[in-house]
């Protein structure tokens, strides 16, 4: 099934980070991104109620759930509740290298078992109409070369059941047991993910690992069809403002103001709802990321946290904490630059 929304740009999914809340954040700050919810495995959707609602995920469109699983009868469940609740796309993490994928037989240990993930993408495309992708690393220490790499994507590929590959520039290292350690090493090989779409120029090559700029987003996109950066947009997330306008087109500005009055009434409403207040504005510590008074705002935050105060109070503070003659940032009016 085709898509219809643009590959340009996407969050990735980070365990722990892209949560119901922090996806709902980001869409305020962009129209037209891709988001992935953070990794969530077979038997978590299967058996765990309230992981998202509907209401969520329709507010939230462009979004795609990432799967983690090796059973395909479990995938095939999961893939119809993914479509019962109205995501746009199933992705597959056949890239997490951590000790617990590789016990629970999912990630990138998967990539030595494309006759598999193979299985896994068919059995997704005949029970739901939704286009499916798959998220993978150059290769692993045991397996790195580029022929490697191709063939993998040629099996799984095959019939175009799955025509969209998101591959993290840099082999895994299984040895390796901190996820975190293999976000960093080994080297970055971009070169490989260039020559995957001028070899198989038919797929989708979505570029993933290290990008850090626009400059650098652009400089991809001559290459591939899309990038997806992930820890850079938690650390600095007014970052998909800017995306929003130079990679997107997209000419009307975002209001910050409204922006966090709109995460207010979220708050109060997870809250009624029986979600702790620390869940959701997490993701928000770093919005004035690089400001002069970033450093207050986020004191500020947890200090309303950690004692109890009325966090609704925050507009009250707000110009308090930041210089209205700020020419570089204004929170009142259009985020500038």
């Amino acid at each position: 099934m085709k898509n219809n929304y643009s590959n340009k740009f996407s969050v990735a999914p980070m365990l722990k980070y892209t949560d119901q809340h922090c996806l709902f954040f980001y869409r305020q700050l962009t129209k037209n991104t891709l988001l992935y919810t953070e990794m969530i495995t077979t038997q978590k959707m299967l058996h765990s109620r309230n992981l998202f609602n509907k209401k969520q995920i329709k507010n939230n469109h462009p979004i795609a759930v990432q799967l983690a699983g090796s059973n395909p009868k479990h995938i095939e469940k999961c893939a119809k509740i993914a479509y019962s609740m109205g995501f746009n796309e199933i992705n597959l993490n056949i890239g997490c290298p951590s000790k617990h994928a590789q016990l629970g037989n999912f990630g990138v240990c998967l990539m030595h078992k494309p006759t598999l993930v193979y299985q896994l993408i068919k059995s997704i495309y005949f029970t739901v109409p939704l286009p499916i992708s798959v998220k993978i690393r150059i290769g692993t220490n045991k397996k790195n070369d580029y022929q490697s790499l191709k063939n993998f994507i040629k099996k799984v590929s095959k019939n175009k059941y799955c025509i969209k590959f998101i591959i993290h520039a840099r082999i895994a290292d299984l040895k390796i047991q901190s996820p975190k350690k293999n976000r960093k090493i080994p080297l970055l090989n971009y070169d490989y993910v260039y020559k995957i779409k001028k070899d198989l120029p038919d797929l989708i090559i979505i570029i993933n690992g290290g990008i850090k700029s626009i400059l650098e987003i652009k400089k991809h996109l001559q290459n591939v069809d899309g990038v997806m950066m992930g820890r850079e947009i938690y650390k600095n997330p007014l970052l998909l403002h800017k995306i929003e306008k130079e990679i997107f087109s997209y000419k009307k500005n975002i209001n910050l103001k409204k922006c966090l009055k709109k995460m207010l009434i979220y708050i109060n409403q997870e809250k009624k709802n029986g979600n702790k207040i620390i869940h959701i504005i997490k993701h928000m510590l770093n919005i004035f990321y690089n400001h002069p008074q970033a450093k207050k705002w986020k004191l500020y935050i947890l200090y309303c946290i950690h004692n109890k105060k009325n966090i609704f109070n925050l507009f009250k503070k707000i110009n308090k904490i930041f210089d209205k003659k700020n020419k570089n940032f204004s929170i009142n009016n259009n985020i500038k630059y």
